[in-house]
């Protein structure tokens, strides 16, 4: 995935793999500078806004301070979610078995019985997603664990190695890269919103709609 920025003539680019091809910069607007995000190679601070629901992952500058943004993401915490402090992700999920006999996807554990994972499934089974949960993303809704789309429970569960800071804080301002939107899904056929939109699954119903489907890539 790449981003170009007429403005700064800035690319970013977002690869998981160790190789990155050469770009034309003529067949990409000409004399750009260009970032590569080698999301396997970085390590990362994450800060979860309790007060805006969202998440921002940051990485650390060449002094290895932890203060340049590239992602966010949208979230739901709940009433057990901690306000403050700072913890260690440790423990990590492909599935995990949850409170009020559901379950979430990628989960990691950040500290006792709090994660990040998916909104809830009734089952063990990605076409089993409580859609109606998942229209609550943006809003208090868990009980405490952080909630979010597949795509960005998975992307902490791949990149964000155990021993990654999470803290907690509360703000109106929901962090230097903003809200991410959401779609809302409970309106659409059964087939569909039982189903996450983000799920990169290749069995997910999502991927061969013809549903513009509004996913946010937040990076610099």
């Amino acid at each position: 995935v790449f981003s170009i920025n007429n403005s700064d003539k800035s690319i970013v680019i977002e690869t998981s793999s160790l190789k990155t091809e050469k770009l034309n910069k003529d067949s990409i607007g000409g004399n750009h500078k260009i970032t590569v995000l080698n999301y396997e190679e970085l390590s990362y601070y994450i800060k979860v806004n309790c007060t805006a629901q969202t998440v921002t992952i940051y990485t650390n500058d060449e002094n290895g301070n932890y203060n340049i943004p590239i992602k966010a993401m949208i979230c739901s915490t709940g009433v057990s979610t901690p306000n403050s402090g700072v913890y260690t992700i440790s423990n990590k999920y492909e599935w995990r078995y949850l409170v009020g006999n559901v379950y979430g996807q990628y989960a990691s554990r950040i500290t006792g019985p709090i994660l990040f994972h998916s909104v809830p499934y009734i089952k063990k089974d990605k076409s089993s997603l409580e859609y109606w949960e998942f229209d609550k993303l943006g809003t208090t809704a868990s009980l405490g664990c952080v909630r979010l789309q597949v795509k960005d429970a998975k992307w902490i569960y791949d990149y964000c190695k155990p021993g990654t800071q999470v803290e907690f804080y509360n703000d109106e301002n929901p962090g230097p890269l903003g809200k991410p939107v959401v779609m809302k899904i409970s309106n659409y056929d059964e087939q569909l919103k039982q189903w996450d939109p983000t799920d990169p699954d290749v069995n997910n119903p999502w991927l061969n709609s013809n549903i513009n489907i509004n996913i946010n890539n937040n990076f610099y």
